[in-house]
């Protein structure tokens, strides 16, 4: 019997991986192509592509990661090399589309058949897609000068005396704000409509739980480029970092879970008095009590996970 390792019955033969290399190598030189064609075949190349990168990171994936670990690594690195830069196609493709839609709405506003607050929100989404881009040709980038997958871990170290890293999270860190300002103007609004009596304070609270779950998102963006810039410096381990990662992504878990507990309480809290009222089924009355209590048990997990997390980071040796 030979010598086999349990990996090994599980990786695909040589003859696959060569020509998935082939495949993903010829999609790529035929994307170059496609520069100056009809807009429409471009567009159906582009999602045809993102098949072929569902397919691909399904291979890789699994059994198909041992194989891709065994590949020699020029071939390794052309296969992350053509996902990276299927997934810049694609992210420039939905930067195309809310550009399209932009300049739609922006022609409704002009005419006076659509509201200008309308065209903020399609101009924020086009403002998100653009910082997609930006985060995908980062990664393309990196990719082509480590022939590896991008790393985002906070003690990645620096590429060619580049900090991708902290560059992914300025991008992130854009789109994050941009959104936060879309969601404060919405609730501006919700909160005018009720002062006009034309909506409920539910509505508001709707608005208020979106924007603590954004704003717990910036906090983790900047407590992550504050960790980072530490890494680098020198003054934290490796493994303090990602411990404080974590126990900053529990924090904003926490904030989340409460954002929604004040919703869902106050829904209970109405569906109860139209119950009393005879307004409201039982069934929604203990849907919304079964959401109660969910939301209710994912509260106490995060403070477990920040508790064990504390513990973890206490066990901690000094740098």
């Amino acid at each position: 019997m030979t010598d086999q390792q349990p990996n090994d019955m599980q990786a695909p033969d040589q003859k696959f991986v060569d020509r998935l290399a082939w495949e993903l190598d010829s999609t790529v030189r035929r994307r170059k192509t496609l520069n100056g064609v009809d807009p429409l075949r471009r567009f159906r190349y582009q999602w045809a592509a993102a098949f072929a990168l569902a397919a691909v990171s399904m291979c890789i994936g699994g059994a198909g990661t041992y194989a891709a670990i065994r590949l020699p690594d020029s071939q390794a690195a052309d296969l992350y090399a053509a996902r990276a830069a299927t997934l810049l196609e694609i992210a420039r493709t939905q930067l195309e589309h809310h550009h399209r839609e932009y300049s739609r709405m922006r022609a409704l506003v002009d005419r006076g058949s659509a509201p200008q607050r309308e065209l903020r929100r399609f101009e924020t989404q086009q403002q998100q897609a653009e910082m997609e881009v930006a985060v995908r040709q980062l990664e393309l980038e990196e990719t082509r000068l480590t022939g590896k997958e991008p790393n985002d871990a906070l003690s990645a170290p620096r590429v060619a005396g580049r900090d991708f890293v902290t560059e992914r999270l300025e991008m992130r860190r854009r789109a994050v704000r941009i959104r936060l300002e879309l969601v404060h103007n919405d609730a501006d609004h919700a909160q005018s409509l009720i002062e006009a009596g034309m909506a409920s304070s539910a509505e508001l609270l709707a608005s208020r739980a979106e924007l603590i779950a954004i704003e717990s998102e910036l906090e983790a963006i900047e407590r992550r480029r504050a960790l980072r810039a530490e890494f680098l410096a020198g003054t934290l381990s490796a493994a303090t970092v990602e411990l404080r990662e974590m126990r900053f992504g529990a924090i904003a878990a926490r904030q989340q879970a409460r954002g929604r507990l004040e919703v869902v309480i106050a829904q209970h809290d109405r569906l109860s008095r139209l119950a009393e009222r005879g307004l409201v089924n039982d069934a929604e009355l203990s849907a919304v009590q079964a959401e109660l209590q969910t939301v209710e048990a994912h509260v106490q997990l995060a403070d477990l996970e920040l508790r064990i997390l504390d513990q973890k980071l206490q066990e901690m040796p000094a740098p």
